[in-house]
């Protein structure tokens, strides 16, 4: 259920000189953490590439070699490539300027829409930072308004940083190739047709999917929504390829942008990429005439007034608002926001809404599956610490009542166990458990040898083995012990029939135990008791002389001598 982590503490440190500081966000290629060089003091971005990604060979070395290519490009509105490192274990990463400051999308979280000076301001920094990268023969790849960042120079004026530059692929050399099978770079949002694989054979990427990816970016910053709206990233992959974008006025209907200004943007936009802007340079030439003539106008304190002053009534409405459902946090809250103020914070509302929701669903289940399902979604949220205690304390209850189930053994106590948690990943063998106490349990009332053989050749192995063996083991040595004393019983009463000698002793024994091992022996006791009282009730000497002959070694031969010879 869980993503590949590198599992980087804070206090570890990378090849002797870069010490992790801690985790600053996660996304499909990797981990970003905030670190500083030991030796020099400063601060660093350290972005540990997932190791799946330059398993194979090949793409390894392309990623070698592209990394090369980063460092060399220098741009003030580029965030710097210091180093990279391929460890022994597979791990990669690669070390760039910390940036102090905030990526578009977390300006507009706080914020709502770009001032349209500000938005063109920011697009044309980052064209020029596009087009170093693009004369130095690398595409980024993933230009986003996560990777767009605002800070502030010494001089407190606005300074726009392209980061991630990890990303680059090397399009200058003749032999340029794809991305590793079954790996997207980028995210879905703000990827060009081509770059989802709208290429005709033998072309290949260039420079014009970027141009795209920041059209998506600056129709974000004008507008406050994207030009396609989708739930899931399939979704966007779709939208990119077969539907055309909003225009401005679908997407705000409050916003009062020229004609010019969405006409060239739209350029940016387009499916084909022959009909976008040929270069970096272009679009910037294109965005000039809406652009502020007054540097000043983006100072460290010129910039919020800015925003203030362009914000609309119904955009201050939604901006309290927006902040009040993010104080509530809660599904409702979230609810009640996009049902008022659709065109507002859309995408994040409903990210919310869905976080919410699984959040929510997770804790009415409460165990450790449930929060697990929800980690596996939301890793990388704000909850998401919150989830992994609540992960934490249901794993301890659930492993509790597993063990006092295993210690009772009982079929209610493992009944309950199902009950409280019937999708844990030990309800299979809690139920074999389960089903094995109740067939021990009957085997105990039943308490016979063939009852415990049968539970035996039914439960083999199991929790209850050793129990019913040794009972199995007790009830077949009493009944060998009843088996001897009846033995013993018989023998007895078989040696009284023999002294008493009488037809009435030898019925009565013949009467009690007629399957004896000795009836047969008992009966022929009774015939010669019968014809000695039948000699004795004539007593002639031809009937004692015929019972002699008849019975030579009797009980009764002797008696019947010493008759014959009165």
């Amino acid at each position: 259920m869980a993503s590949e982590t590198t599992g980087l503490t804070p206090g570890t440190l990378l090849d002797g000189k870069y010490e992790i500081i801690g985790l600053l966000g996660a996304g499909g290629m990797g981990e970003v953490y905030k670190a500083q060089h030991v030796h020099l003091g400063a601060f660093r971005c350290i972005k540990v590439i997932k190791s799946a990604l330059i398993a194979e060979e090949g793409y390894r070395v392309r990623f070698l070699r592209e990394a090369r290519l980063a460092t060399q490009v220098h741009h003030p509105n580029v965030a710097v490539v210091h180093d990279f490192s391929v460890m022994p274990d597979g791990t990669s990463y690669m070390v760039t300027e910390f940036i102090d400051g905030t990526t578009v999308r977390e300006w507009e979280a706080a914020n709502g829409r770009f001032p349209q000076p500000l938005a063109i301001e920011v697009a044309t920094q980052v064209l020029a930072g596009l087009d170093a990268i693009h004369r130095r023969g690398l595409l980024h790849r993933d230009v986003s308004a996560d990777n767009v960042m605002l800070a502030f120079d010494a001089d407190e004026h606005l300074i726009v940083k392209i980061i991630d530059l990890g990303v680059a692929k090397d399009v200058s050399g003749p032999n340029v190739d794809t991305t590793q099978a079954g790996v997207f770079v980028g995210n879905p949002k703000y990827m060009s047709p081509e770059h989802l694989g709208e290429l005709e054979e033998g072309e290949a990427l260039d420079g014009r999917a970027d141009l795209y990816s920041l059209g998506v970016v600056l129709f974000e910053m004008l507008t406050g929504v994207p030009p396609f709206v989708a739930r899931t990233p399939n979704m966007y992959i779709v939208k990119h390829l077969t539907e055309a974008p909003r225009t401005f006025k679908d997407a705000n209907p409050i916003l009062d942008a020229p004609a010019g200004l969405e006409a060239a943007v739209m350029r940016a936009l387009e499916k084909r990429r022959a009909q976008r802007w040929g270069s970096a340079r272009e679009f910037a030439e294109a965005l000039a005439p809406y652009a502020s003539r007054e540097r000043t106008n983006f100072t460290k304190t010129a910039v919020p007034r800015m925003r203030a002053s362009e914000i609309s009534p119904e955009e201050r409405l939604a901006a309290e608002a927006w902040a009040a459902a993010q104080t509530a946090d809660t599904y409702a809250a979230f609810r009640d926001y996009r049902a008022k103020f659709p065109m507002y914070h859309a995408e994040e509302a409903e990210r919310a809404i869905e976080e919410r929701l699984d959040f929510d669903a997770a804790a009415a289940l409460d165990t450790e599956e449930a929060w697990a399902s929800y980690l596996e979604r939301w890793a990388h949220d704000a909850h998401a610490q919150t989830a992994a205690e609540r992960l934490e304390a249901a794993r301890v209850r659930e492993e509790t009542a597993y063990s006092v189930a295993l210690e009772m053994k009982s079929g209610l106590a493992w009944q309950a166990y199902l009950e409280e948690f019937p999708d844990s990943a030990r309800s299979a063998q809690a139920e074999i458990y389960g089903r094995e106490q109740l067939a021990y349990e009957e085997a105990r009332r039943a308490d016979t040898v063939a009852a415990w053989g049968l539970f035996l050749l039914n439960h083999p192995d199991g929790l209850r083995d050793h129990d019913a063996r040794e009972r199995l083991e007790w009830l077949e040595k009493a009944e060998e012990r009843r088996a001897l004393a009846r033995r013993a019983i018989v023998e007895g009463d078989f040696n009284a029939a023999f002294e008493k000698g009488t037809v009435t002793a030898w019925d009565e024994y013949l009467a009690t135990y007629p399957d004896a091992p000795r009836a047969e022996e008992a009966r022929r006791a009774r015939q010669e008791a019968a014809e000695y009282e039948l000699a004795e009730s004539m007593n002639t000497k031809v009937m004692w002389r015929a019972f002699v002959k008849a019975w030579p070694e009797g009980r009764h031969r002797l008696d019947a001598e010493l008759r014959l010879r009165k």
